[in-house]
């Protein structure tokens, strides 16, 4: 096993001796290098495979948080331990919640914390990479499965359409009905891969920008006019507020909550209402409808994959709708939930940051 390598990047000479010597007495078969600011730590970081980086919070012309987010750009798998100073310890315990490894105030640096604090910091980052490949060799066989699936499943549908036109139209009615529910359970074994695939690719971080929401249901409406004037339904939108978002996964947001709200409605004149506000420095969405509504113990579970309520005969449907339109709103850096009652109908929120993010944003609104 080749010896550990390792890299201390502090702006003082005597805390960066100290720092390499404790490392060196802590893993006496490891090479140690040294920078002395984060131009020099960058480079040796480029040129190097490093184990781990030990950094000095405080120095003068790049900080160590800063330096941090610039190494794991370069490295994204790099273990970081930030050294800090007295009254550091606040913002040590948050760095680690932005990306830092671990963290080690100066007062408590010896041979035996630093050994602990660098071990921790190779086995998080370890794990980190351990899970990011798993999930992505899962996500990848997962897209792969559902690809391939679709070929056998149009092959079926295929086939029971070629033996529904050989049979004559007063022959076998028994078979005829058979091959009908065979195309129908092909049909929605397709959709349900498809859903399945949309799923997989939401894992990957979208792009967000500003988003005009407007647009984006005045496009859902002319997408769904043949739906909408075959179920005779209005579709009522208000003033909403420009967000911050992905244009392409708030429209599946928007959409899939239209065609859930028509779906599972049973008045006369369906009746879905799309309105916003800005609230708590936040942008509220609301998607109300005139539909069945839904009983208080499934509000929770609504969201959960392949969760239904209803039989697929009497309302379609893949199971998946919702968890996908959860999972889209947690990828913008929203959320979703709803308030129903039975018979009466059902209004889902969607929370969204509103564009330009707040920190940005100043006195306007």
């Amino acid at each position: 096993m080749p010896a550990q390598s390792f890299l201390v990047v502090d702006d003082d000479h005597s805390e960066r001796e100290i720092l390499v010597e404790t490392i060196k007495r802590a893993f006496q078969a490891a090479a140690v290098q040294a920078a002395a600011d984060h131009k020099e730590a960058l480079a040796l970081c480029a040129e190097h495979n490093f184990d781990c980086v030990v950094l000095d919070f405080s120095m003068p012309q790049m900080d160590g948080l800063t330096l941090s987010h610039k190494l794991r750009a370069q490295a994204p798998y790099l273990p970081l331990v930030l050294v800090t100073g007295v009254g550091d310890e606040v913002l040590a315990a948050s760095s680690v919640r932005r990306g830092v490894s671990d963290y080690i105030p100066k007062s408590r640096v010896n041979q035996e914390s630093m050994r602990r604090a660098i071990s921790r910091a190779i086995h998080i980052t370890t794990q980190a990479r351990v899970i990011d490949e798993q999930r992505n060799e899962l996500e990848s066989f997962a897209y792969a499965l559902a690809h391939d699936f679709k070929q056998p499943i149009r092959q079926i549908r295929t086939f029971t359409k070629l033996i529904m036109n050989d049979l004559k139209a007063d022959e076998n009615e028994e078979m005829r009905q058979h091959l009908v529910f065979l195309g129908e359970a092909a049909r929605r074994l397709g959709d349900l891969v498809d859903v399945m695939a949309q799923y997989t690719l939401l894992s990957k971080v979208p792009e967000v920008g500003e988003i005009d929401l407007t647009k984006i249901v005045n496009d859902v409406r002319e997408s769904l006019s043949t739906h909408i004037a075959e179920k005779r339904a209005e579709l009522v939108i208000g003033e909403v507020p420009k967000i911050r978002g992905n244009e392409t996964l708030m429209t599946q947001v928007i959409q899939n909550l239209v065609v859930n709200a028509l779906t599972y409605n049973k008045s006369r004149v369906p009746r879905v209402e799309i309105s916003g506000e800005h609230q708590n420095g936040r942008g509220l969405i609301a998607v109300r409808d005139n539909g069945i509504g839904i009983e208080p113990q499934y509000l929770s579970e609504i969201f959960n994959p392949l969760k239904r309520l209803h039989a697929s005969s009497e309302f379609p449907g893949s199971g998946l709708g919702l968890t996908l339109a959860r999972k889209a709103m947690v990828q913008q850096g929203g959320k979703i939930w709803c308030t129903s009652e039975v018979g009466e109908g059902t209004t889902f929120f969607l929370d969204c940051a509103l564009h330009p993010p707040k920190a940005d944003a100043g006195s306007t609104h």
